[in-house]
């Protein structure tokens, strides 16, 4: 695997205007949300209905969020994960 860009989220926080340029870098994301997973494809037009899912109480990225290939995992979920190996 080859990481293009890695950000330490304690000592360098993604937040504000920067948390929708990376979602929408990805064709489609899929969210840990309590025991289930969302899943949509960022479009600016839903944006301010997207944003709440992949932000935090602290107000920056959910923690982790990686993007591989063009899909968005966001939040840990063993279930989300699993589907990285399969």
């Amino acid at each position: 695997m080859v990481i293009i860009d890695e950000r330490n989220a304690r000592k360098s926080p993604i937040g504000g205007e920067e948390i929708w340029p990376v979602v929408r870098r990805a064709a489609r994301a899929l969210v840990a949300s309590g025991k289930k997973i969302v899943e949509f494809q960022p479009d600016e037009a839903k944006k301010d209905a997207y944003l709440p899912l992949v932000t935090g109480r602290s107000g920056t990225l959910r923690a982790p969020a990686v993007l591989i290939g063009d899909t968005l995992y966001v939040g840990f979920s063993e279930e989300l994960y699993q589907q990285l190996g399969g």
